[in-house]
């Protein structure tokens, strides 16, 4: 009895080794230790009680923008199951607030913050670290006007009239800033909260321009009530810049970094099959009480190629935007950018 107790457990602890990550390099991996931890798996099911699942707390920064749905994918699909991670799932009101749950320890992992809001964070001395991004460049992000505006175009905005973002600070005000900026535009920018208090404020006569993020308010492009004068593409100078990304609380990921490759491999995956799977994108509608006609479009409106975990680019202009919208005192360092990012959970 003793001698099988002692296989058991060495058996558990192989598995829980190639779990967290220690033992790596699938494609190298000879086939006999695979075949023999394909065989420990089973052989350990039937003699002992399965090893517990590592619980992980993660917040969804927002809701319904295509790129939040990957974690739907890898939990509702056993993507989690299948790495032995027992994951919770919530949603944040927002990036700051999000970030806050991760700083505090309250979350663990935050998908899809603002990448000047995490950095920021950092150089206060705040525990949190990059393992992934989420989105490089704004391409999701578009602005319309009413179907009976002289508006054609970004250029057609005269000075005084509305180019309007969220709030101060986020995506779309860093947006909007280099899109005027690009252009050389006269036009006053102006906040208007989300994107349903944008679309009342523009359709009210408020403002000049309303902001959106695909597939958001596509129904009123089928209706012919909006039409797009431009995407968050002409904000050149944030084209290939990680914009959003994959955060942890550095406490957290410094006792469970196994657990954080596993995470970033399952979200890795899942990412994938959300963008080739009719059921996926069916559920993504269902789940919003969107038009699946609106959102079948959504993997050619949030392109792959910007959406892939890694490279986290262009910090050195994150760093540079932080220091000149007062979000920093001074500069971080090059050794500080490099500390900052731990990619796909690994270290530096």
């Amino acid at each position: 009895m003793e001698k099988k107790s002692d296989a058991v457990a060495a058996q558990n602890s192989l598995i829980k080794l190639y779990l967290n990550g220690h033992i790596t390099g699938e494609e190298k991996m000879s086939n006999t230790l695979k075949t023999m931890i394909i065989a420990l798996a089973g052989t350990a099911v039937l003699a002992s009680p399965s090893i517990a699942a590592d619980k992980v707390r993660l917040v969804n920064s927002t809701k319904v923008v295509f790129e939040t749905e990957h974690p739907y994918t890898a939990l509702e699909e056993g993507i989690f199951k299948k790495r032995n991670l027992d994951v919770s799932v919530i949603h944040g009101s927002g990036g700051a607030a999000s970030l806050q749950a991760v700083l505090t320890g309250s979350q663990d992992i935050v998908w899809g913050n603002g990448v000047l809001g995490v950095l920021s964070a950092y150089a206060k001395g705040a525990p949190v670290r990059i393992l992934g991004s989420n989105i490089r460049g704004v391409p999701d992000l578009y602005w319309y006007v009413k179907t009976d505006s002289p508006i054609k175009s970004f250029k057609d905005l005269k000075a005084g009239q509305e180019l309007t973002y969220s709030r101060p600070g986020s995506t779309t005000n860093l947006a909007a800033l280099y899109i005027k900026n690009a252009l050389g535009l006269k036009a006053k920018l102006t906040s208007v909260g989300g994107p349903s208090g944008s679309r009342t404020q523009l359709m009210s006569g408020q403002v000049a321009t309303g902001w959106s993020v695909f597939p958001l308010n596509k129904n009123l492009l089928r209706e012919g009530k909006i039409r797009i004068i431009g995407t968050g593409k002409e904000a050149a100078g944030l084209n290939g810049v990680t914009i959003r990304v994959i955060a942890a609380n550095a406490n957290w990921l410094n006792k469970n970094r196994g657990v954080a490759k596993r995470m970033m491999l399952a979200f890795k995956e899942a990412r994938a099959m959300t963008y080739n799977s009719e059921k996926r994108l069916q559920t993504y509608a269902k789940r919003w009480k969107l038009n699946f006609a609106d959102v079948k479009t959504a993997p050619q409106d949030t392109p792959s190629e910007v959406t892939t975990m890694l490279p986290v680019a262009g910090l050195d202009k994150i760093n540079q935007i932080a220091l000149e919208n007062k979000k920093i005192k001074k500069l971080l360092t090059a050794a500080q950018l490099k500390e900052l990012v731990h990619p796909m959970g690994n270290k530096p």
